[in-house]
């Protein structure tokens, strides 16, 4: 039983590394910000399962709390990167506006 419990768990580290990779093209290769962003935060979610299933494999409990520091941080980091989207799209509509009302 303990061989193939180990047999899924590396399948399972395996898998998730190939998403990670396959998610990272995304977000280099992401025609929108907003594609990068969101493709970042399933990357961090990616990692935190792989932590996660490392735990497991290798039987060392403080890969969970530095999972769930690094599930804090990807959480902060998604809510830092959506002020600075929301503030740029503010910014481009008030130039957008006082550029329209110059020309008047």
């Amino acid at each position: 039983m303990e061989t193939v419990t180990t047999w899924i768990l590396n399948i399972g580290a395996v898998v998730l590394a190939l998403l990670i990779l396959a998610t990272l093209v995304r977000a280099v290769l992401g025609p929108r910000f907003t594609d990068r962003i969101v493709a970042v935060n399933v990357i961090g979610t990616l990692v935190i399962a792989e932590l996660m299933v490392l735990s497991v494999r290798l039987r060392a409990d403080y890969l969970v709390d530095i999972a769930l520091v690094f599930a804090l941080l990807s959480f902060l980091s998604v809510v830092v990167a959506f002020q600075l989207v929301m503030s740029r799209q503010k910014n481009k509509r008030r130039e957008e506006k006082q550029e329209g009302t110059a020309h008047d």
